[in-house]
This record gives C-alpha cells, sequence and structure tokens, in this order.
C-alpha cells in the first residue's frame, strides 16, 4: 500500500471535517491495496471483511458515501452492474469506456469531451456530468473477433 497516499487522504478527512474511524481507514486501506482501482461496496467489504469478518455491508455503503461527499473517492456506473468506486486522484482524471462485449475498461483523458459538453451546454443549456457515466460501445478487440 501506498503509506504517502493514505496519509494524505486521512488528513484530507480530518481537513475536510470527516470523522476518522477504523470503518473509514480500513475503507481506504481496501481501495489502496487492491490491484483493479474500480472497486464494486462488495468488493470493498469482502476485503474489509478479510480484516474484520463482523463488519456491516451498510457502513461500507456509508463510508463510501461520505467519502464520494468529501471528494476523496468517485463513483461511477460502467454498464448495467453497480456502481464502481475509485479514489479521486486529481493527475489521473479520466473518462472510462466499456465494451458491451467483453466487459473491458478502458480509460480515456478528460478532455476527450470537452467538445461535447460545451456544445451540450451551448445548445440545451445543460452542463453535463460526463465523469459519472461510462460511455458505452465496442472495442477494437471484440470488433476485429467479429464478436
Amino acid at each position: 500500500m501506498d503509506e504517502a497516499r493514505y496519509e494524505e487522504i486521512v488528513a484530507s478527512l480530518r481537513r475536510d471535517g470527516g470523522r476518522v474511524t477504523a470503518t473509514r481507514k480500513a475503507v481506504v486501506r481496501a481501495l489502496l491495496d487492491s490491484d483493479d482501482h474500480h472497486l464494486t461496496a462488495a468488493a470493498v467489504t469482502g476485503a474489509v471483511r478479510d480484516l474484520d469478518p463482523e463488519f456491516q455491508e451498510s457502513t461500507v455503503y456509508r463510508t463510501l458515501d461520505r467519502l464520494a461527499e468529501l471528494g476523496i473517492v468517485e463513483h461511477i456506473h460502467i454498464g448495467s452492474g453497480a456502481a464502481v468506486y475509485h479514489l479521486s486522484d486529481a493527475d489521473h482524471r479520466h473518462h472510462h469506456l466499456v465494451c458491451d462485449r467483453c466487459g473491458r475498461v478502458v480509460e480515456v483523458p478528460p478532455g476527450l469531451l470537452d467538445s461535447v459538453a460545451r456544445r451540450v451546454e451551448r445548445d440545451h443549456g445543460f452542463v453535463l456530468d460526463a465523469g459519472h457515466f461510462a460511455l458505452s460501445g465496442t472495442c477494437a478487440a471484440c470488433r476485429s473477433r467479429g464478436r
């Protein structure tokens, strides 16, 4: 685990008025320790239960919601499955593309959708939050296999 990142997140929790409880620490550790930085709440619960089998799933949801309110984690909807959570990182902002066929998730730079967001706002007066949802389609590998 990246101990410096962990301490940075805990300091951010304190600075933003968030309580630094054992539960919140365990959830942050689970997010940092994961090989996949896009985790469902169920996956976070499983990781925390490895440390504390009595841990309640509802506590994970409340903790993830609070961390999202504080801007420490972001949640996105990838396809029709459960929302996934990942730690916010100003240096690694990105959008997500998800393949409808194989489920592969591709991260793309945030600027990719800037012109679309400007046009939507100009033409419809609507401010787009493109980071909250993934764009679905077919990846190059599935297209080349004729799936």
